[in-house]
């Protein structure tokens, strides 16, 4: 059977903190949640940021993958990684140094290089100094960070810091007049320059710093093996072509916007229900695919959440240029106006009500339905239920997600709902009330929608779904350790 053909549900192994996969072990990795472009690319995701790209991001990728196994990324406040190293909650934080003199340091193992950092200062007009020390007055810095070649005149207030929570806000400053001057390491200065043209570096560089990796003492990965890793991605050039691409504002990946339907829910989309703020995504199944075909892209991922009935126009438009959950039968006139990705998994739709109802086991046909009413999700398509629903011979009740009507069937709302495959299986491991009926309809390959308007090309997406598929990563089946 073709791979593509596999009814599955996606159990991509990076993973962030607040996502809802539940890594079974493996190596986690921890990011400084200050960090921002290009460094990190985060989705905003209200108060709880999951990186998507970047490339700190980009590198702990590299060692994750060449380590083999499990791994897992967590973003994390600044001053909790030292505590998480030493209480081994992380294992590894892959952008440090040993040269930012960290209180924990010694509670850490240090690995061997993986790129070399410096940071540059930065004005709106010519920086009229030659050296380091010359370098006098207000200047803007990003809190916690050391910058070594500054710190004695940071001591002895011969230069003042202006402290910003991350780097973007300190760009904000320069650019408002606020700061006459900040620091930025050399790659982010590109990154910037691209989009401020105004911005001018100064012609010496400082805090030249080799970045490693510090590991917790306690992890179960040991420091032979990361360095091992660390020689071997050295050895093909994969850290070097990492670097390389973020050092030219010509390659610099660029965010993709990607759809998600806020009207889907378990397993497609996980919310967190236990914050009073709605639309924090936790993950799921085509949050996760995404993740997953950015990474292969090499391009970080902005989540763009909008009820279903939204997508196709923005899709079409160009806003969105991606959507991992569709199909040429559910896009009707909008069809020709994507590129169209090969199958990413089949999917049907269920006839759904409760074992008790004896009903549910006579409905064997589409005949059987008529007269019945059913709950349907507001805006989804059931080409086969189609023409019962205009005749009206079949009674439609929308609910806002798959979650809503299992609810609805639940309280004796409606007698019968509508779930896909890969939803019953959710909600039957949940309530074994469930029982679908022996009919199922609507059988169709699940595809990739690319906009015509997207500069990525379908062949992109075509071979990272080809190596997802490869590598395994798209059989995993249900793990129940992902769903419940």
């Amino acid at each position: 059977m073709d791979s593509c053909r596999f009814v599955l549900i996606l159990v991509f192994l990076v993973v962030c903190q607040g996502h809802y996969a539940k890594a079974g072990g493996g190596i986690k990795f921890g990011f400084n949640a200050s960090n921002a472009p290009p460094l990190l690319f985060q989705f905003e995701n209200q108060n709880n940021p999951i990186p998507t790209g970047g490339l700190i991001y980009e590198v702990s990728v590299a060692i994750g993958e060449e380590l083999g196994g499990e791994y897992s990324i967590a973003r994390l406040p600044r001053k909790r990684i030292a505590t998480n190293i030493i209480n081994n909650k992380i294992d590894l934080v892959c952008h440090n140094s040993l040269s930012w003199r960290h209180p924990f340091a010694d509670g850490a193992l240090w690995s061997k290089p993986l790129f070399t950092h410096t940071n540059v200062l930065v004005g709106l007009t010519t920086i009229p100094f030659s050296s380091a020390d010359q370098i006098k007055g207000l200047i803007g810095t990003v809190e916690n960070y050391v910058y070594a070649d500054l710190e004695e005149k940071f001591k002895t207030l011969e230069l003042l810091r202006n402290d910003s929570p991350n780097i973007e806000v300190s760009v904000k400053k320069l650019l408002t007049g606020r700061v006459p001057y900040i620091l930025l390491s050399d790659i982010e200065y590109i990154y910037y320059k691209s989009q401020y043209p105004r911005l001018q570096r100064s012609t010496f560089a400082m805090d030249k710093t080799d970045i490693q990796c510090s590991l917790s003492k306690k992890s179960t990965l040991t420091m032979t093996r990361l360095n091992r890793a660390i020689d071997r991605l050295h050895e093909k050039q994969v850290l070097a072509k990492i670097i390389k691409r973020y050092s030219d504002p010509e390659t610099t990946p660029k965010p993709v916007s990607y759809g998600l339907n806020s009207n889907d829910s378990p397993p497609f989309i996980h919310f967190d229900k236990t914050s009073s703020s709605e639309g924090i995504v936790r993950g799921g199944v085509f949050f996760d695919i995404a993740l997953a075909i950015g990474k292969k892209i090499q391009r970080p991922i902005n989540f763009v959440l909008l009820p279903r009935g939204r997508l196709d126009a923005r899709l079409a438009s160009g806003q969105i240029e991606l959507v991992c959950y569709d199909t040429e039968a559910w896009a009707g006139e909008y069809a020709k106006q994507y590129h169209w990705s090969t199958p990413i998994f089949r999917q049907s739709d269920y006839i759904v009500g409760h074992k008790a109802d004896a009903e549910v086991a006579k409905i064997r046909t589409l005949e059987d339905l008529k007269g019945k009413r059913i709950g349907a999700v507001l805006n989804f398509v059931y080409p086969a239920l189609t023409p019962l629903f205009e005749d009206k011979s079949l009674q439609r009740e929308d609910a806002g997600s798959g979650a809503a009507n299992v609810e609805k069937l639940s309280v004796k709302r409606v007698p019968l709902i509508l779930l896909n495959s890969l939803e019953y299986s959710y909600y039957k491991s949940k309530d074994s009330r469930l029982q679908k009926a022996p009919l199922e309809i609507d059988p169709v390959d699940v595809k990739c929608a690319l906009s015509k308007k997207s500069s990525l090309k379908i062949e992109e997406i075509n071979s990272a779904i080809h190596d997802l598929e490869k590598s395994g990563r798209m059989q995993k089946v249900f793990a129940p350790s992902y769903l419940l």
